[in-house]
């Protein structure tokens, strides 16, 4: 939430509550693949706004956004366009400015926990983070930190998640990995518009369980798709050598910083270590290069972090959620998180959402995404 309200044009103009939008380009009627997607929200608004042409890669009509990484790719830049359009959509309910950042925010904080989490992590360790206090992350503390092995390691679970490719609209079906960064500015160049083509207009009904066939993430393990090994840079261009490898990233960045292994952060949560059976067995599933190079490497007693999290995984949970160690991790930092915010649901008893839902008492993405126009809320959300 940080991203949608520190940015530097946060509103459409002077004294107006309502945050800023960029227009799509147009592309005239034609036919597919360059129609523009059938979708709830029909408007121009679904971009960012974005600053002009500019010889400066970094520059080049960059988002105005808090945060340039979301508008990396087209599912992360869409999803912050439909937070701006939900603000708005609170405003145009008479909320102040004030009201709608909360009120956003909170049922923000609820997916967080009661949606992303739930589905990510196991339930029962999520829900024992939530109703208890815990020492090993201590959010309340000054200065605030943001543990290394969660932003490092274990919060980069979703790599192995990744998707070569995506169902994402009614043009691109399916839109090849590449492309979810091409339309972008960081990512990309943008395909050569000056703000997005309307024909990228995401579809959000192949992106949430909406009671219909939509893009479900891979199973989480110690394999990532291919597309992962060849990442660009600023212009779109490939980085060169180890530089385009996510895993190398990652095992590189954890080791410079000297995060401790996942055996290590297994004893210090008080939980059970993977078996040197169980490690083998999941390289092994991966294929004998991985196994040889987790023996050889010496990583089967001393692991790095964000493999054993991917391991463990597979191991406990056949991929369907993060394990043990993964879910108390990732669970007691997110939790951690909402419980500092002064107006958390958290610190707020009695808290329940208030904005619409398909399932009472409930508030999913799904939700926030019909609220905010871009998904039909015509369209029933399973229970």
């Amino acid at each position: 939430m940080d991203s949608v309200y520190d940015c530097p044009a946060p509103t459409v103009e002077p004294n107006n509550a309502k945050l800023g939008l960029g227009k799509v380009t147009a592309l005239g009627n034609q036919p597919e693949p360059c129609a523009r997607p059938l979708r709830a929200a029909g408007d121009d608004a679904n971009d960012f706004p974005r600053e002009g042409r500019s010889p400066d890669p970094t520059r080049d009509r960059a988002a105005l956004t808090g945060d340039p990484r979301n508008d990396e790719n087209l599912v992360i830049s869409q999803l912050h366009v439909a937070f701006l359009r939900a603000h708005n959509a609170l405003i145009d309910q008479g909320k102040t400015f004030d009201e709608a950042r909360t009120l956003l925010r909170r049922h923000y904080q609820h997916i967080v926990l009661h949606d992303f989490l739930k589905r990510v992590a196991d339930q029962q360790i999520v829900d024992y983070v939530i109703q208890n206090t815990h020492p090993r992350f201590d959010s309340m503390a000054e200065p605030f930190f943001m543990p290394l092995e969660f932003s490092v390691a274990g919060y980069r679970f979703g790599h192995s998640l990744v998707r070569g490719a995506y169902l994402f609209n009614r043009n691109l079906k399916p839109a090849a990995f590449n492309l979810l960064f091409t339309f972008t500015a960081l990512g990309g160049q943008m395909g050569g518009f000056d703000t997005l083509p309307e024909n990228c207009i995401i579809e959000w009904e192949h992106f949430v369980d909406i009671g219909q066939p939509f893009n479900k993430t891979r199973r989480l393990d110690t394999q990532l798709v291919e597309p992962l090994f060849h990442l660009p840079d600023v212009e779109g261009n490939e980085e060169l050598g180890d530089g385009a490898r996510l895993a190398v990233r990652n095992l590189l960045r954890s080791y410079l910083l000297r995060i401790p292994t996942g055996q290590a952060v297994a004893r210090a949560l008080n939980l059970p270590s993977l078996s040197a059976a169980d490690l083998k067995a999941v390289a092994a599933a991966a294929g004998d290069k991985q196994l040889q190079a987790l023996v050889d490497g010496g990583f089967v007693e001393r692991t790095p972090l964000w493999y054993y999290i991917l391991a463990e995984a597979a191991a406990q949970a056949n991929g369907q959620h993060l394990g043990a160690v993964g879910s108390t991790l990732v669970a007691e930092v997110l939790v951690g998180l909402v419980r500092r915010s002064e107006d958390s649901i958290l610190r707020t008893p009695g808290w329940v959402p208030s904005l619409p839902s398909a399932v009472a008492g409930k508030f999913r993405l799904a939700d926030l995404l019909a609220f905010a126009g871009v998904l039909a809320a015509k369209v029933p959300v399973m229970a």
